[in-house]
């Protein structure tokens, strides 16, 4: 037979209709994403495997529980440390008076004694009691040399002067002023 007879066209068997192509295409670019997605699970299921993560998250889970177990611990703690600061805020505030009454005391005489003693901001008040009108004397004279030395005190004043006749007892009352 004449191959120029045959009513088919020859050029139109070598081609593929648009819709395989198409649908070769599809294939190809379903293909390609099933090999990339298998590969990214494949890459991140090694990563899993391999991570330190399980092992991070059971330490995590030990040190809540070793917190749990000592949060009163750790709250006496910050209490306790709130504490310290508060008193070491105090004490750097407040007016020592160690060596004033150490002064005090080395001019108090053997026989007499303080009853009393407040401190305010800078006025110390001082009440003393001796059976002897001398010791008074002794001490009041003692106080007036730190004021004319300018040593701890810059006034003194005689508030109060008692006697009681039934214990026999003197008492005197000053207000220091400090320097």
């Amino acid at each position: 037979m004449n191959e120029g007879i045959n009513l088919l066209d020859q050029g139109k068997k070598n081609k593929k209709s648009t819709a395989m192509l198409r649908l070769e295409g599809m294939r190809l670019f379903a293909s390609s994403l099933l090999f990339i997605v298998s590969a990214a699970s494949i890459i991140l299921f090694i990563l899993v495997a391999i991570s330190p993560l399980p092992v991070l998250q059971k330490q995590e889970h030990s040190l809540e529980l070793t917190l749990s177990t000592s949060k009163e611990d750790i709250a006496k703690l910050a209490y306790v440390n709130e504490r310290t600061t508060s008193i070491n805020e105090v004490l750097s505030k407040r007016q020592s008076l160690d060596q004033t009454l150490g002064l005090l005391q080395t001019k108090l005489p053997s026989d007499a004694k303080v009853t009393a003693l407040k401190a305010d901001k800078n006025i110390l008040t001082v009440t003393v009691q001796s059976k002897s009108l001398q010791s008074l004397d002794v001490f009041l004279n003692s106080v007036i040399s730190f004021v004319q030395a300018k040593t701890a005190f810059s006034q003194v004043t005689l508030n109060e002067l008692t006697s009681n006749d039934v214990d026999n007892v003197f008492s005197m009352t000053l207000n220091l002023v400090l320097l």
